[in-house]
């Protein structure tokens, strides 16, 4: 049994915290975590098969996007990545909350596919409002940067919108990021779950950024020290933009899922806690937190 924190922690205790829990429920999430790795690549590995040893260019995109069926089967692969994704990651939220009750859920195939609609249906709802916040930001970035431009130059006019693209991705990103907890954990509907998620992140927004930076940072850290061995190899391969390079770096990829996915989850698992103690607290008349 994990012990969680029943009032709201700092940035480092919920990262720390979030660690030792990804470690924990290692065992019980690898598999897991392997298989919605190898899921995620499925595109990737297509593409590689249809390119093979040719070149990866955006002519070459361009030209298999114009057949009809690859558009369409790329498509429904992205569905099929969607849905099956949404099934295996019911699964690792239920395993790990388990984890830390200390109980095994003796029918949890059925409980993840009687998740899995409301999960697919959340997903497609996050992807559209993160296709309009990209087209907003668009707008106005190119609005900032004309006027910019006219005194700073073209190349200040390309920073504007491109600053104001990663701005609205990750406010976007960070604001609905906990909607598959507010599903699994607490039984909420696509979109009660990403308006659950939005008023978790409220008035909290830099404090899940930090414990989400602090985890990519250190993420980023253990692998630039895992691979410098491979330093030469790898330089080549990131030049490399054939198919058979873009299925070697999905490997590294579906490497890289297996063992650090239990350890985001865990962090996002004791953050979302934090979260939701965070507003708990603030719910409380003022006599209550006083007393």
């Amino acid at each position: 049994m994990f012990e969680l924190d029943t009032t709201p922690q700092p940035p480092m205790r919920i990262w720390s915290r979030g660690i030792k829990l990804g470690l924990a429920s290692f065992r019980r999430l690898f598999a897991l975590a392997s298989v919605l790795g190898f899921i995620s690549l499925l595109p990737a590995i297509y593409l590689a098969w249809k390119m093979g040893d040719n070149p990866i260019t955006p002519d070459a995109l361009l030209r298999m996007l114009r057949q009809g069926h690859f558009a369409l089967n790329f498509l429904l692969l992205e569905l099929l990545v969607l849905i099956l994704s949404s099934f295996v990651y019911a699964l690792i939220i239920q395993r790990l909350d388990r984890t830390v009750q200390g109980t095994v859920m003796v029918h949890e195939l059925q409980f993840a596919l009687r998740k899995t609609a409301t999960l697919v249906l959340a997903g497609i709802l996050f992807f559209i409002t993160l296709l309009i916040g990209i087209f907003i930001a668009e707008i106005i970035g190119t609005l900032l940067g004309t006027l910019l431009g006219t005194m700073l130059g073209h190349g200040a006019a390309v920073v504007v919108v491109q600053v104001c693209l990663i701005v609205t991705v990750m406010f976007i990103i960070v604001n609905l990021l906990f909607f598959q907890f507010a599903i699994v954990l607490d039984g909420k509907g696509p979109v009660s779950a990403l308006n659950h998620s939005c008023a978790l992140v409220f008035h909290n927004w830099w404090h899940s950024f930090l414990v989400l930076l602090m985890t990519v940072a250190a993420i980023a850290g253990v692998v630039i020290v895992a691979m410098l061995p491979f330093m030469h190899w790898l330089t080549q391969l990131g030049t490399a933009d054939t198919g058979r390079a873009l299925m070697e770096k999905s490997v590294l990829r579906l490497v890289g899922a297996a063992i650090f996915t239990p350890f985001v989850v865990g962090v996002l698992y004791v953050l979302y806690h934090d979260l939701k103690a965070r507003r708990a607290q603030k719910s409380l008349p003022t006599g209550a937190v006083q007393a």
